[in-house]
């Protein structure tokens, strides 16, 4: 499978890259960037009346990628459970995971 796991918050970036190394998820990639709700509202003037709804945070978003067995990205889920960060139930983001018929190295 072919993971791809959105996070929504900072905070949590180095909580989710150890678990992720526990699990045995290697040769993650892990790219950085702005929400697009928080460019629209910062960066283009059209929509700069939607600033106080989306408050003046940073945007943070975070994408990573990695190949991993399904089983992989539960045992993340549960190592994150046990320290205490309910990734799921506090929507600290989304992961979906993709079929991969082959992998070329």
């Amino acid at each position: 499978m072919y993971m791809i796991l959105h996070l929504y918050q900072e905070k949590y970036q180095d909580d989710v890259l150890m678990a992720l190394t526990e699990a045995g998820i290697e040769e993650t990639i892990v790219l950085s960037g702005e929400s697009l709700v928080h460019k629209l509202a910062f960066d283009m003037p059209l929509f700069a009346g939607f600033r106080k709804s989306y408050g003046s945070g940073k945007g943070f978003a975070s994408v990573i990628m990695a190949i991993a067995a399904k089983e992989q990205v539960e045992f993340m889920l549960e190592e994150l459970k046990n320290s205490g960060i309910e990734f799921i139930e506090n929507k600290l983001g989304s992961i979906v995971l993709l079929p991969v018929e082959n992998i070329y190295k």
